[in-house]
């Protein structure tokens, strides 16, 4: 049988590249983001999840903005 451990994480909802973003963080690292596209009628048409950590950088050592 398979060990599976948890990691507390928190969802922040924020804004990503100018659009609305989620993103989740764990104790000491963002673990991944979400991103939307959104159609002209205000549908989400696509989601976006990065988790490379690459790519993840940014995202941690950003600025962190609220969603009004």
């Amino acid at each position: 049988m398979a060990r599976v451990t948890t990691t507390p994480c928190q969802a922040e909802l924020t804004w990503i590249n100018g659009g609305r973003g989620v993103v989740f963080r764990g104790p000491d690292r963002v673990i991944a983001t979400l991103t939307f596209d959104v159609d002209p009628d205000g549908r989400i048409s696509a989601i976006h999840n990065v988790a490379n950590p690459d790519k993840l950088h940014a995202v941690a050592d950003g600025t962190r903005h609220e969603l009004a």
